[in-house]
């Protein structure tokens, strides 16, 4: 076990000097929040998970193994966007975002329905977060939706215990905030 922790610190701390490592583009637009991870370019003051994912209340995300056959070909759920879509993709057929700024050093964009994470060197798409807090979601019924994840640990540095499934080039990722608690968010990402 503490082999697999300290490989998936190692893990997370080189994504995290990658991203640090990227230089921000037009930093004049950027205001520190609270948290220092997170740079918004609106002057609100906003918690991690308004800014890391959308909380639209309309559509329910019913978690199914439609989930694992999505992700697989790089889409969450029915946003339709793919990990790799061009950044000018997007904002041209979602317009202006709720809100926008840095996560660890990639953009983000924010709407109602997901949040949009861009790599800043490629202008790609790279991740894709939705809230799921208001669903009725925790983790035995997503382990009976999905099957065992490949990672089932306490993410140490969002203190957010965190379900991964490994899905070939990408990892969907649920995130709770305890153990078997409430799954708060969802999300696809490509894997380093």
């Amino acid at each position: 076990m503490s082999h697999r922790m300290f490989k998936l610190s190692m893990i997370t701390m080189f994504i995290i000097v990658m991203l640090f490592s990227v230089e921000l583009v037009n930093e004049k637009l950027t205001t520190p929040l609270e948290n220092s991870k997170i740079v918004s370019t609106k002057e609100q003051k906003v918690d991690d998970g308004v800014v890391l994912a959308a909380n639209k209340k309309t559509d329910k995300h019913i978690v199914d193994f439609s989930w694992i056959e999505k992700g697989l070909d790089g889409q969450l759920d029915d946003i339709e966007f793919r990990i790799g879509t061009n950044k000018d993709e997007i904002l041209s057929k979602r317009g202006t975002a709720i809100d926008t700024g840095y996560y660890e050093g990639g953009q983000f964009f924010r709407y109602d329905d997901a949040t949009f994470f861009i790599n800043p060197e490629t202008n790609q798409l790279v991740a894709i977060a939705l809230s799921t807090e208001d669903e009725d979601l925790d983790a035995s019924k997503l382990k009976k939706a999905l099957g065992t994840p490949d990672v089932s640990e306490r993410n140490e540095m969002e203190d957010l215990w965190m379900y991964e499934y490994y899905l070939d080039q990408y990892s969907l990722m649920f995130e709770a905030d305890e153990e078997n608690g409430n799954i708060l968010f969802a999300w696809l990402k490509k894997r380093l």
